[in-house]
Parts: structure tokens; C-alpha cells; sequence
């Protein structure tokens, strides 16, 4: 979750494993230079394509042992993962912030973000998103609990460089950031029998 269509730019930083799982259950905040795929802008409502997501800095080491990735929950983590991507990257071609897609793989936090993102993208005037981001290396890194109250936190290098927004003109919009890789992770959980991100985290351009 675009021309860096996602919204404008806001600033924050790398928000780790730990520190993602802690702040759950509330708002990250921004803190440093990063940008939110296709979402708000310098802060949780900015412009829309390059938006930064609301992230928070902190320091976390790694897990001691490494998470099986063919486990069910690590599974689940990136599958979710992966679908909303997918629905992103639907729902911003058209810019339509009424569409309900988002909220089959988004709920909380992430999806009030990417779905703000989207109306301020069409309030500046970007009628659709073209391209895709490259999503280079989803793991997972984190697994807490287990069954309904499991967290899964998702780990990837995202690279926007090639998601671009477009005025209704057939204009590309330029906001004077190119794109490039960018640190991300989601926090999954299980919601109503299946799994969705509930907070979304996206870095500054080379920070992986």
C-alpha cells in the first residue's frame, strides 16, 4: 500500500519487529523520512501517492530462532501479505476510495491509512495508479501467540520505483520522489476466520 500513490510523503522511521507487535492495538507515529505507498502525505494525510506510512524507530534484535517459513502462520503472513498488495494496487488504479476492496485484506489502522491515502490521492487530483511495487523479500520474522490471538509480522524490501501516479490529463505526477526500495513490514492477524494486516509500516526510499 503507488506513485508513491499512496499519498504524499511523511516522514518516519524504520518501524522493527517488536516494536510493530507492541503498537498493535494503536497509531504508529512518524519519525523520520519515509513514505507510504500511495498514501497520505508529511503526515497521515498527505498526498497521495508516495504517502508515508505512519512508522515507528526503535531497535530491535532479532528473534534467537529463526521462523519456519513453511509454518501455517508464516504462510498466512505472507499470503495476506501478498493479497494486499494486490488489492492496493486495484483499488489505486482507479483511485476510488469507495471501493470495499481494501477491507479484504486490510482492517484498523492499516486500512484507515491506505483508504485516507486513496481519497486525498483523488482529492489532489490522481485519478489512477499505474504499475506495480516489487515486492523483493517477504519473510517472516516475527510469529507471537498461536490461534486466534496470533501475530505475524511480515519483513519485506518494497521497490516503488516503478508505481506511478496520473492526473486525469494522462499527466504522470511528478512529487519529486523517484522511488526506490523501501524497508517495510505488516503486522498480520486473524480476523472473522481468515487473516489481515492491521498496521502497515513503509520506510524511506534506501533503506534496504
Amino acid at each position: 500500500m503507488a506513485h508513491r500513490s499512496l499519498g504524499g510523503r511523511a516522514s518516519a522511521g524504520v518501524v522493527l519487529g517488536a516494536v510493530l507487535l507492541a503498537t498493535a492495538s494503536c497509531a504508529s507515529t512518524s519519525s523520520g523520512g519515509a513514505k507510504t505507498p500511495l498514501s497520505p502525505g508529511p503526515s497521515t494525510t498527505g498526498t497521495a501517492t508516495t504517502g508515508a506510512t505512519p512508522t515507528v524507530s526503535a531497535t530491535v534484535s532479532s528473534p534467537s530462532t529463526p521462523v519456519d517459513q513453511n509454518s501455517p502462520e508464516a504462510q498466512a503472513g505472507i499470503v495476506t501479505y501478498r493479497a494486499m498488495w494486490a488489492d492496493v494496487v486495484k483499488v489505486q488504479a482507479t483511485m476510488n476510495d469507495n471501493d470495499l476492496t481494501l477491507s479484504h485484506h486490510l482492517v484498523g489502522d492499516a486500512l484507515t491509512y491506505f483508504h485516507s491515502a486513496t481519497h486525498i490521492n483523488r482529492l489532489n487530483g490522481y485519478v489512477s495508479a499505474k504499475g506495480e511495487p516489487k515486492l523483493l523479500d517477504p519473510v517472516v520474522t516475527h510469529v507471537v501467540g498461536s490461534g486466534s490471538s496470533v501475530q505475524i509480522v511480515v519483513t519485506d524490501c518494497v521497490d516503488d520505483s516503478g508505481y506511478t501516479k496520473y492526473t486525469s490529463d494522462g499527466t504522470k505526477v511528478n512529487d519529486g520522489d523517484p522511488g526506490g526500495r523501501r524497508f517495510t513490514q505488516a503486522l498480520v492477524v486473524p480476523v472473522d476466520g481468515g487473516y489481515k494486516v492491521k498496521t502497515f509500516a513503509y520506510s524511506r526510499t534506501g533503506t534496504c
